[in-house]
């Protein structure tokens, strides 16, 4: 699994050490989840949010863990991660959908380009150091 790091902090991701995405911002506080992907026009390749669940949901499925797309704009991967960083659900979340969960307990939820499907299937393990803003 990837690392401690603090709200709003820069992230490279990895998958058998080789680099999905390095421009993530890390949301662990209530606000930042809030803000997630809201007001962007776009996401490109390399961009994303992985979001920590609350210490109250981690461990849990269903609604408790789900994203909403209320006003986004583009289709996103949405990955849900268990505390190894073990992806145990996937999909890709389109703005006409309102609710996209887990049926499997998750930790974090990783919102990334929709190219990223074909990396993250289940069983698929994400790692992530903190990386530069730039």
């Amino acid at each position: 699994m990837g690392v401690d790091v603090d709200d709003g902090a820069h992230l490279v991701l990895k998958v058998d050490g080789r680099v999905i995405a390095d421009r993530v911002i890390y949301c662990s506080s209530r606000a930042s989840r809030r803000e997630g992907l809201l007001g962007l026009d776009e996401l490109r390749r390399g961009e994303g949010i992985l979001m920590a669940m609350p210490k109250s949901r981690r461990g849990k499925k269903g609604l408790v863990t789900s994203i909403h797309m209320l006003g986004m704009r583009f289709p996103i991967c949405a990955a849900w991660l268990d505390e190894q960083g073990k992806v145990v659900h996937s999909t890709v979340a389109t703005p006409r959908g309102l609710y996209f969960s887990s049926p499997e307990p998750a930790w974090h939820v990783l919102e990334a380009h929709p190219d990223l499907i074909g990396v993250l299937k289940c069983g698929v393990v994400v790692t992530w150091e903190e990386g530069s803003a730039d």
